[in-house]
């Protein structure tokens, strides 16, 4: 399966929608002149979510030929995909705080 087929279907699973490539948008979150995150994020449009029009995502696919994707609602304060990927990294900050292991879904 290629990386946007992948991600969709990460999206379907999870929220129970359709999910359709809208676009890829280059995002560089730097915090104190320290790239924090710098990678594409994929944005799609949702058909049939009770709440949010769009999803942010991405992923990566391990050695073992596992996909570890990350997926963010857009529902404020995301409405962005700099913020989604923000909203990602405060998430699992907390998860580390609170001894939980991260979750696939951050939103």
């Amino acid at each position: 399966m290629d990386y946007v087929a992948e991600l969709r279907a990460t999206i379907r699973r999870l929220y129970q929608c359709d999910a359709s490539h809208s676009r890829t948008e280059a995002v560089k979150e730097v915090v104190n002149g320290q790239t924090m995150w710098e990678g594409n994020v994929e944005v799609f449009a949702l058909v049939g979510h009770d709440e949010a029009l769009r999803c942010y995502a991405w992923g990566h696919l391990h050695e073992d030929g596992r996909w570890e994707v990350t997926t963010v609602l857009a529902i404020p304060p995301v409405v962005s995909a700099s913020s989604a990927v923000v909203a990602a990294f405060l998430a699992h900050v907390k998860e580390r705080e609170e001894g939980t292991s991260p979750g696939e879904n951050n939103g």
